[in-house]
Parts: structure tokens; sequence; C-alpha cells
């Protein structure tokens, strides 16, 4: 099976076809065996021009010739619709809406609310015009056809749209607009547009986006994908403001309605906050409009960077537990120069990350979690997807925490749940939202306790935990997800059973309780690279302290345009920046070798971003950011030796060694401890790597009995040169996009080591 990672291949620079190869080559090292072009910011290539085009034919070849498949961004950077500016540079092919009450009513705006570089800048396509969307298809879809039609329906799979919407330009009580509005309106309802408008008419706002919302498909949704399916393609993507079914309505009418139309029908999940308010709505949305094809998600982008393995394998679950098949990571860079541009938040699935071969066990658990996504259930209860209450209701400010709530209650309390809109099954209760939006069943006021039955997943203690996930499938097994409870032992079918944060249990997984012994090996520490650490400089501070413990040796790398004084002496940096990550070198010079003699140093900087530091340390010395008000670095040597249980703050790799004896009866090494991606010898042999619980592997035989040499490597994500961005999101006056918190900080080494006995 092809692995459904897909990542989102964000096109910097001014790529040659041998940079693409080797990139792919580079990602299929870590099981990738698809990838989505995506042009983004930091593109130094006139998008849609001819060089673009060979751009594109060079990672199409490429991919055709190392057996990947490749997926088609339809638009630069988003919303979908624009064709880079095409679109929206013809007056008549501007985004439209209407004002439904006030003292402008009936007047008809063009303009966002918005006016950014990378969002739709100043004007927004109108996808609700025939034209405009012919317009774009032939900038976009004809061209990639007259140029790459060989590939398509081979290693060319689909079309990706992103966050197309009519409700940009819908602010305080606008609603989207076009010219046949009025009579669309009076041909479904026989009534006046403009009169039930004007005197208040109770269901005019749930007529008009209902209207509004067939056009939108017309005119969009079934455009497209009927283009894709003519062309032998896919058609995927996801709307704008998935997660919640009112605020969803003015940009995508009937959200699970069109969503339903596409060929891969997709949601965006970027943030990977499993207790968000919205989370499980806006899975149970992709599982409604699941299809044939199964469904997508576009995953990770505002996750940290330094997210472990085990939570990620946990999110591709819990969306296979809602029928997604398709994974599209976001981002996978060619080079970091777009982050010059998309400041506030940062991912990377490359080999900038240096435990990026962590993706192979991760690919792996993705091609379960696809035929997890193929089995059926049958929900407890059924949840009226809310349309025409949310447009009922498209003018004003609702309250939906309590129609989130049940979502969120109901799988709490490990109820099966499905939404249905049209469908009715008279075997199944069905959820509904009143007039006052309140949930009712069968006519009376809604309580969970009316559908409470005895659970899969208690505490020791036989409460009910939160932040456990369970979907029982019907072909009798089921899977249990700790997606962010505290607690670690759990009964489980009356079993009591470990489930550490993020760890997956199946029900036909075995269970065996071994005898172990616990060593206490103190580790010789060989590091594998230099260290790399930032000077942070919040809200236009212009300095910041190095704080030595001992004379030591640093390079200064210097982000290019950035002016660095050391101590009041300009930095000057002209040597290339080997140390760094590679996508980031093209983008710093730096000094030679620099001596900070002990005591304190004051790095001064200017124009410093999140995710491009304007300065780095390199060196081998042991570093921690101290995130306060001047946001010191402290710097101290490194350390030789390691006991259990000691923090070890570095990044890249590092390789753990000492003498161990294993007993004639051991069958298992394990170590706990750890979420980091790791590797573990004896003698020299390989045993094998893991990303994620357990970290258990067999022992050979014919080591049994002996004194051996254990080695393990340990690999960080690229976080540590970042600092404490938790600090930076809190202390800054201005973000954009505020991703999910860091999951804590990362250090090298574990907690225990244990020796499985028979």
């Amino acid at each position: 099976m092809i692995s459904p990672l897909i990542p989102m291949l964000a096109v910097t620079g001014k790529p040659s076809y041998d940079d693409i190869y080797r990139f792919l080559c580079s990602l299929k090292d870590g099981d990738i065996e698809q990838v989505l072009v995506y042009p983004r910011s930091g593109c130094e290539i006139e998008y849609l021009s001819e060089e673009w085009f060979d751009t594109v034919g060079y990672f199409i070849s490429a991919a055709d010739s190392l057996d990947m498949s490749i997926w088609l961004y339809d638009d630069f950077n988003w919303p979908s619709g624009d064709a880079g500016g095409r679109i929206t540079a013809n007056a008549d092919f501007r985004l439209r809406a209407i004002s439904t009450k006030g003292a402008d009513i009936g007047q008809i705006s063009t303009k966002s609310t918005h006016n950014s570089g990378l969002f739709g800048e100043k004007y927004f396509p109108d996808l609700l015009s025939y034209d405009a969307v012919d317009y774009f298809m032939k900038c976009t879809h004809e061209e990639y056809y007259k140029r790459f039609g060989k590939y398509f329906g081979g290693t060319i799979k689909g079309f990706f749209t992103d966050e197309p919407s009519i409700g940009y330009c819908c602010h305080h009580s606008y609603i989207p607009y076009y010219d046949r509005l009025a009579s669309d309106y009076f041909e479904a309802y026989h009534r006046d547009f403009y009169k039930d408008m004007k005197e208040s008419y109770p269901d005019f706002y749930k007529n008009a986006m209902t209207v509004i919302s067939a056009r939108f498909k017309d005119s969009y949704v079934d455009r497209l994908v009927s283009w894709c399916k003519s062309h032998g393609i896919l058609m995927t993507g996801h709307f704008m403001c998935d997660h919640n079914p009112f605020y969803a309505t003015s940009h995508a009418g009937n959200l699970a309605k069109n969503l339903r139309s596409f060929s891969l029908p997709g949601i965006d999940d970027i943030y990977t906050s499993f207790d968000d308010i919205c989370e499980m709505t806006l899975l149970g949305t992709a599982e409604y409009a699941s299809g044939e094809n199964g469904a997508m998600a576009e995953l990770f982008a505002l996750g940290p960077c330094d997210m472990s393995y085990a939570k990620k394998r946990a999110m591709l679950y819990l969306c296979a537990c809602h029928k997604i098949n398709h994974y599209f990571l976001a981002i996978s860079h060619l080079d970091m120069r777009g982050n010059l541009l998309v400041k506030d938040f940062f991912n990377t699935f490359s080999q900038d990350q240096p435990d990026f071969l962590g993706m192979k066990e991760l690919s792996q658990a993705s091609r379960i979690a696809v035929h997890i996504a193929a089995k059926d259930y049958t929900p407890d209860v059924y949840v009226r997807y809310p349309f025409d209450i949310s447009a009922k209701n498209v003018s004003i400010c609702v309250d939906t925490e309590e129609f989130l709530g049940i979502i969120n209650e109901l799988t709490k309390n490990q109820i099966q749940w499905k939404f249905i809109y049209d469908e009715e099954n008279g075997k199944i209760p069905v959820i509904e939202l009143d007039e006052q939006l309140h949930p009712t069943l069968l006519g009376q006021p809604f309580h969970i306790s009316q559908l409470q039955k005895e659970l899969t997943v208690t505490h020791k203690d036989g409460a009910t935990p939160s932040g456990i996930f369970v979907r029982k499938f019907n072909d009798g097994s089921y899977i249990v997800i700790n997606l962010f409870s505290s607690e670690s032992e759990f009964l489980i079918d009356k079993r009591l059973v470990k489930l550490e944060k993020y760890d997956v249990y199946f029900s036909d997984q075995e269970i065996k309780e071994k005898n172990s012994i616990e060593l206490f090996p103190r580790f010789n520490i060989t590091y594998k690279n230099p260290n790399i650490i930032r000077a942070m400089y919040i809200n236009s501070q212009p300095c910041a302290q190095v704080i030595c413990n001992c004379d030591t040796e640093v390079i200064l790398a210097v982000r290019n345009g950035a002016v660095v004084c050391l101590n009041g002496e300009k930095v000057e940096a002209s040597a290339t920046a080997d140390a760094l990550p590679k996508g980031m070198r093209c983008l710093y010079t730096c000094t030679e070798p620099i001596t900070l003699k002990k005591g304190t140093h004051v790095l001064k900087a200017t124009d410093d971003f999140k995710y491009m530091p304007s300065v780095l340390l390199i060196g081998s010395f042991n570093a921690q950011s101290i995130s306060n008000q001047s946001c010191h670095v402290v710097i101290d040597k490194r350390a030789e030796l390691y006991s259990l249980n000691t923090p070890l703050y570095d990044y890249g790799a590092i390789e753990l060694s000492a003498k161990i004896f294993i007993p004639h009866n051991a069958t298992e090494i394990e170590l706990l401890g750890t979420d980091l991606y790791t590797a573990i010898y004896l003698d020299g042999i390989l045993l094998g790597q893991r990303s994620f619980m357990p970290y258990s592997l067999a022992l050979p035989p014919d080591l049994c009995g002996k004194d051996v040499m254990l080695k393990i490597v340990q690999y960080s994500s690229i976080a540590p040169i970042f600092g404490d961005v938790d600090y930076w999101d809190k202390a800054t006056e201005s973000c954009g996009w505020r991703g999910t918190p860091s999951t804590d900080r990362k250090s090298f080494g574990f907690s225990r080591i244990l020796l499985k006995l028979k």
C-alpha cells in the first residue's frame, strides 16, 4: 500500500531539477511516496509563468522517476480561486456581499475586511460567478493539463483547493451576493427577496443562504469536481471555517452538503489541539462528507515543530476513526525563506528535522490508520447537522458552546455518534437543535444521562475519564486513544492497562506482564553535531545577554540583512552556514570562531522573527534560553557522562554508550520516559528504531549471558534552536496565528531501562 502521508511541499526560491530530485529522494528516505506541490510565500518564480510550469515539470519528472505521486495545489498561497491575482484583476470577478440590515440595507460591497499579501489582498474572487470560476480553471487546471496531461490519473493524483469561500466580504450583517440571487430566491420560495429582507421575514436568512449555498455548489464545487473527474483525477481540499457549522455557513453555505460533493472531501485540522471545543465537530464533519475515496485532513501546520511522533500517530488514528484516510502534512519546506513572510508558525516535514527518519514509523502507522478508516461502526445516536438553524442565525453572533459541548460530552462518555442532515433513521435517535439553539432528543431537552451506558474505559475507581477516545467497530474490535488525559492507568473492559499520554490501545492487543530487572548504567556521551541556540528579541527588544559559565568558543550565524553587535562591536559574518539545517543555510552567514570569556556578554540584533532568528550561537556547549524579560542565554560545558533522569538539553543528535550485562533469560530491552526518535544498538548491532511507545526491542539470543556495549542514539526535532516559543507567544505584542503550545521542553535521555525476562 502506498503511504497515505502527503507533505505539502512549499516551493521556495528557484529550485533546479537537481534540487528537487535530491529533496524528493530525502523524503522517500522517510517513506514518503506522495507530495503536494504548493506554491507559497518564499517562491521566487512568477506564478503561472512558463518558468513556473517548467519547475512543476521538474517535480513531476522527478517524482515519476522515483515512483512517487504528485498532487497539485490550485492557487498561490490561499484562498483558492484567484489564480495568483489574475481573477480579481477583473473588477467583474470580485466577490460581492449585500447588506441586509441598517441604514445601508441593499448596499453591495466588494471590499474584504482583510488586507494581507498572504490572504486575498483587498479583494477576493467571486466564486458565485460562473465566468470567474471558468476563467480560474482556464488559468490553472487547463494550463496544467495542457502541459502534463499524460501524467493525469497516473503520477498526478488530483488538485487541492484551499479555503475557497463566498463569505470573505460578509462582515456585520452582509451575506454573499450574485446577480441572480433575487430571481433564484423567488424561483425557490415564490417570495420577493428584497421585500423579505426589508420586512425581516423570519425565514429570510435560511432561505437566502440555502439558495446561495446551492449556487456555490453549482458554480464552484461541482465545476471543479466535474473537471477533475473527466480528466481522471480527484478533487480534494477544504472550506474556510469548517470547524464550526455556524461560522461555516456564510463561507461555504451548507458545509456538510457541499463538502460531500468533493471526490475526496477534506477538513483543515492544523492545530492538533485534542481538547479544543471544535475538534470532534470538525472530525465529525469529515466523516459525514466521506465517500467512496474516503476523506482527507490537512494536519500539523500550527502544531509546534517539537510535536512528538506519538502525538502525530494519535492524530492519524483519531482521524482514521472518522473515515479520514489521506493525511496532508503541512508543511515540507524546500528551504525556509517563506518564514521571512509567514513569521508566526512553523513546522517542517523534511530532513531539516534531525529526527526526520522517524517518519518511517509514522508512515507505517498511517497504513494501519487506513485500515481503521475502512471499518464501519453503528452510532448510538445521530446529531442533526445544524445548517438550517445556522443559516437562520447567520446575521447574528451565535453562542455555539452548548452545541459544541454536547458533541464533546457524547465523545467523553464513549457514546458513538454521527452527523446526519437530510437522512432519517427510525431505529437510531437524533439530537437536534430547537429554535433557541438548545439540543433536544425525541422532542425533549437533551441530557447526556438519556444515552449513558456501560463504559469501555474508566478510571480505576470506575469514574469517566477525560481525554480518552473510544471507537467500537461493527466487527467487534475497538481502539482507545489517550488524547490528553494525564492519568496512565485505566480499566479497559475491566482489565488494568497502562496508557500514557498519546498512547494507543487496540482490543486485539496482547498484554503480557513479564518480570523485569532495571539497569542503572552511567553513560558516556558523544555529541553528533554542534549545538545551536538562538538569542531572542521580543517586541523590538534590542539586546539579549549571553551568560557564559566558562570560556566558550562559539560561531555566530547572522541572518542576511540583520545587523548584529557583540559587546558593542558590529559582527562581520561571511563564512557559509554549514552547521545550520540545510533549509536555513541560504539565509545565513557565519563568523569565524569567537571565544566568549566567562561572564556576561551583550548581543544586540535587529529584525528578529519567531522562526527565523536574527542571530544563532553555534558550538560545543550546553545552553538553555532563559525566558524572562531579557531572554538570556546561559552557556555551560557539555556534559561528558549521563545518569538517568538528568536533563540534557541540546539540539540534533547524541549517542549514549555504556557496558551492561545481559542475563541468559532476558528477552527484550525497553526504555521508559522518552518520546524522542531513538535507535538502540548492542555491540554495534542495530536492534531497531522507535519513534513512539513502546520503546521495546527483542534481544538477540547470542548476546544473552554476556557483557555488551549498549549504544543509544537519540534525535531531537529542530525546535531547540528556536528557544522557548511558548514564551514568545505569551510575551509578543502582535501575533497573527498562535499555534498549539509546545509539547513541553524536550531533553535527551530517559528515566528507566528495563530488561524483560522469560
